[in-house]
């Protein structure tokens, strides 16, 4: 019986399924990238007022505490 479930689950039929062919997945990871590269340009900007957020909410929590 494990020979069994151990044939089906690694026949090749689920690994066509789950991976894409080789030119959509360059197309993904492209995109990818791209959407990093226009996320990076937000990020620089917002890291400084999250950053400041969460210590804020941390010091009115007690959590943390600002070294002097």
């Amino acid at each position: 019986m494990l020979h069994v479930f151990l044939s089906l689950c690694l026949s090749a039929a689920p690994f066509t399924l789950h991976f894409p062919p080789c030119r959509q997945v360059s197309h993904m990871v492209e995109k990818i990238q791209n959407l990093l590269e226009e996320m990076a340009i937000y990020y620089t900007r917002a890291y400084p007022h999250i950053r400041n957020a969460c210590r804020r909410i941390l010091i009115r929590c007690g959590l943390y505490r600002p070294q002097n």
